[in-house]
């Protein structure tokens, strides 16, 4: 640890040089220099690539002030062109890179409270040892950080949809139900960021392991589990679910993902199939009365959870009307709209029946 921190302060001062020269004046062997610095072997090779404003997109890489390891719109054309020439980095490379941005942005702080969340622990320092750019909408970097204990622990970065995952994330744990911790960020620059931890367990919707012996051993706490969260989910609005159901090692299902929030409205768009017709669907595509005989038996389980958890919601909305009230000035931001319309709409679907 020792040795990457002395490393990691001399790619500092190097930076810190390179952005001393104004952005008009730097030339292309400034670059080769501190790409050298990084540990890039054949910069000139790396510079020479046929990414158009390349070498812009290098100096926006290596801003200290932003927290982002990807300095192109993941709609542009050329951002898999960029993501791959990144990747191609050596490992230490982008770890120096990422752990540059964490004194300017404030992002070290903000992990230490992710970490806390976590574990439970407080944690003083911790070394970030790999950083991967990974091709998913809601998350954009996966980094692994080190605690001076010797544990390793993923986190996600996400620059994507942080506001209403945000909002979302206090709600769980006033109504009893899992989710997983999550810290939202705002730079000193205006970036905003939301810091969460890789999810541990499968993905109901999209994990090749789910299969029939898997849902006769897990089947019942699956559906009880989703059953809860969209009780949640409906009260909130929530409109993203497909493939947003993770089955812990716990044994819980906890939801990830939610960043579109208060699409309460009959009209509105919402990506959902309810875990009582997806999982019949998937092991029994071709045998209609075993596919219908456990849909039948799924849905009076997921009704049966899902009415206990709108029990639990009632009683507990005081507790969340309260929580709602103390986000109203991120709620009228993300939803652009007066809060007071928001709050009388989730508080009808509260109390309205399913």
């Amino acid at each position: 640890m020792a040795s990457s921190h002395s490393a990691l302060q001399k790619y500092e001062r190097a930076l810190n040089r390179y952005f001393q020269t104004p952005a008009a004046a730097r030339k292309t062997g400034d670059r080769e220099k501190i790409l050298k610095t990084l540990g890039v072997e054949n910069p000139q090779e790396f510079l020479g690539m046929h990414i158009p404003l390349w070498e812009a997109k290098i100096d926006e890489l290596l801003d200290p002030t932003s927290t982002d390891m990807l300095p192109i719109s993941i709609s542009h054309s050329y951002v898999n062109w960029v993501r791959g020439a990144i990747r191609m980095m050596p490992a230490e490379a982008r770890v120096k890179i990422f752990s540059s941005k964490f004194k300017t942005t404030g992002l070290k702080k903000a992990i230490l409270t992710l970490l806390h969340a976590m574990t439970g622990e407080s944690h003083r320092d911790f070394e970030v040892t790999e950083v991967l750019l990974i091709e998913k909408v809601h998350k954009d970097t996966l980094f692994t950080v080190r605690t001076p204990d010797g544990k390793e622990r993923d986190i996600y970065l996400s620059r994507f949809g942080c506001m209403g995952e945000y909002i979302y994330s206090g709600l769980p744990k006033l109504v009893g139900l899992p989710a997983l911790p999550t810290v939202y960020h705002v730079t000193p620059q205006g970036e905003e960021v939301l810091l969460k931890p890789r999810e541990e367990g499968i993905n109901i919707y999209h994990d090749d392991s789910v299969a029939l012996s898997r849902i006769n051993r897990d089947g019942v706490w699956w559906v009880a589990g989703a059953a809860r969260q969209d009780a949640l989910g409906d009260c909130i609005g929530t409109a993203l679910r497909y493939g947003h159901y993770i089955a812990t090692p716990k044994k819980e299902v906890v939801m990830i993902d939610n960043i579109e929030l208060f699409h309460l409205e009959e009209t509105d768009v919402r990506i959902f199939e309810p875990i009582y017709e997806f999982l019949p669907k998937k092991v029994y595509p071709d045998d209609r009365a075993r596919r219908v005989r456990l849909q039948d038996k799924m849905r009076q389980e997921y009704e049966a959870a899902y009415a206990d958890q709108r029990t639990v919601i009632r009683k507990e909305w005081p507790e969340i009307e309260r929580y709602l009230i103390e986000m109203r000035r991120n709620i009228h931001a993300y939803a652009g709209e007066v809060f007071e319309m928001v709050m009388t709409r989730v508080k009808a679907q509260v109390f309205s029946g399913r």
